[in-house]
């Protein structure tokens, strides 16, 4: 049987609200990092199957944090 290697992906994401999105991902088990005004986050996985479960689950909380913002921003002055 062939040893699996790691797999990884990294998703870099601009935006004015870098420290919202990251926190949005605070209870999650991936590093998310601020870098030259980008949130970085970093998935790593033995299996295809379980970084792509891994990236549902990062667009699915960032989706949510984005909605969010967008409304704080709609009914602010």
């Amino acid at each position: 049987m062939t040893k699996r290697s790691e797999r990884d992906l990294t998703i870099q994401i601009a935006s004015t609200d870098l420290d919202a999105l990251c926190s949005s991902l605070s209870t999650e088990p991936f590093p998310c990092t601020v870098n030259d005004g980008r949130v970085c986050i970093s998935i790593e996985s033995a299996t295809t199957v379980d970084v792509r479960a891994r990236w549902n689950t990062v667009m699915r909380a960032l989706i949510g944090a984005d909605e969010a913002l967008q409304t704080i921003h709609s009914i602010e002055p």
